[in-house]
């Protein structure tokens, strides 16, 4: 009877682990949905709000990249105060006001403002994925749900492609297009409120107390650092890939098909990361050989003049960006003494570090190319993505080797 009520306590839990890693994964998919919806709508924001030029548009690139960095150094403040229920409560119901301030603007500057909540929001949500991860799963299930947290805002732009043409075209205005993908978010939220579950995040059956882990001691070890470094080029490279490689007049193939392409690769790379993760353990060699593969296909796909070739290239560097994420992520998991609160400061960190260098190299490349060309703009932007295969001769090796 006793063994038998153990049994059901665990799949129990395990139940529930499920449906908050769902609801998560889900909250983030749309938020990536909702945030493109804004942007493939921004002709009739502007027109709306009767501005000329793009320049005004990038206020709200600017807005959002400060509201990733801010809300990626706060959240492991607002996990120690709120707990995880109410933190990632929070994040989520940022998401939503963020939205229904932007729809209700009575001015451009009000949109900014709703678009900066709604980043923040966007921000503290990605970083509570990894003490959710380490709290609701075992160390065998991690590789395969990171794995699929990596590739939430892929799965939302894959979504997206999908349903925000038909969606539009079905309410007309831009305002009553972005509610129709808000009331989702709304409804994943509510979910959470009913399903999420506030739980200690510091051990307490230790007789040792752990002391207070701060970002400050943090920034005092050197992987919390080669981390970022190592991300920072990938992350640079994507967005590049995504905001200027089309416009630059050398894609052979048309935007969306690019964007589409890189996004399906990524689904396949996350497919591929799981699979290989229930045969291989280590974690620095996957980082070393997807990070120069991805490189060497960029170049592949800048050079070709042929249409096929370039579409394979996109289709590649989608899976080798996301097949190692699940490794990368993983390091900090599997470092000695890691407890959710510490993990929360160390991926905060993480976010942070990597935005600040990725909004400085993309400022660096804008320059370049207005300066030299996009092609040496493009070039450099490759130059950068090679971090990815370089931080992997630095990183530590937090695999064990699978008998």
């Amino acid at each position: 009877m006793k063994d038998q009520t153990i049994k059901q306590n665990k799949t129990k839990i395990s139940s529930r682990s499920i449906i908050i890693e769902a609801i998560m994964f889900f909250t983030y998919a749309f938020f990536a949905v909702n945030w493109i919806a804004g942007s493939t709508l921004t002709p009739q924001i502007m027109e709306y709000f009767h501005l000329e030029g793009f320049a005004s548009a990038t206020l709200i690139s600017n807005a959002i990249t400060i509201a990733k960095i801010i809300g990626n150094f706060t959240a492991a403040v607002v996990l120690n105060k709120l707990l995880l229920k109410k933190s990632i409560g929070l994040a989520s119901l940022l998401i939503v006001l963020g939205s229904v301030v932007a729809i209700f603007a009575p001015s451009y500057s009000v949109f900014i403002l709703g678009r900066f909540i709604m980043g923040f929001g966007g921000a503290l949500y990605v970083v509570y994925f990894s003490p959710i991860v380490i709290k609701y799963f075992s160390p065998e299930t991690r590789p395969t749900v990171n794995a699929l947290n990596s590739v939430a805002y892929n799965v939302g732009s894959i979504i997206a492609l999908v349903i925000v043409g038909p969606v539009i075209d079905w309410l007309q205005t831009w305002q009553y297009s972005m509610g129709f993908f808000v009331a989702i978010s709304g409804i994943l939220f509510i979910l959470w409120v009913f399903m999420g579950e506030d739980v200690e995040i510091e051990k307490k059956d230790t007789k040792v107390v752990e002391e207070k882990y701060t970002i400050k001691d943090a920034m005092k070890e050197k992987v919390n650092w080669l981390l970022p470094l190592t991300y920072s080029g990938l992350l640079t490279f994507y967005l590049v890939l995504l905001n200027i490689f089309p416009i630059s007049g050398s894609a052979v193939i048309d935007a969306k098909s690019l964007s589409a392409l890189t996004a399906i690769g990524g689904v396949i790379g996350t497919l591929i990361a799981i699979a290989l993760s229930k045969r291989y353990s280590k974690r620095l060699p996957v980082i070393r050989i997807c990070g120069l593969l991805m490189t060497l296909s960029g170049l592949l796909m800048f050079k070709a003049t042929n249409g096929v070739v370039a579409s394979i290239a996109a289709l590649a560097i989608g899976v080798c960006m996301f097949t190692p994420m699940t490794s990368l992520v993983m390091i900090p998991q599997e470092l000695p003494n890691m407890t959710p609160s510490k993990l929360t400061q160390v991926m905060g960190l993480f976010w942070a570090i990597s935005y600040i260098i990725e909004t400085t190299l993309y400022f660096i490349i804008g320059n370049v190319i207005d300066l030299k060309g996009y092609g040496a703009g493009l070039n450099l932007a490759l130059i950068a993505s090679l971090t990815f295969f370089l931080g992997s001769f630095l990183l530590p090796e937090t695999g064990k080797s699978k008998n």
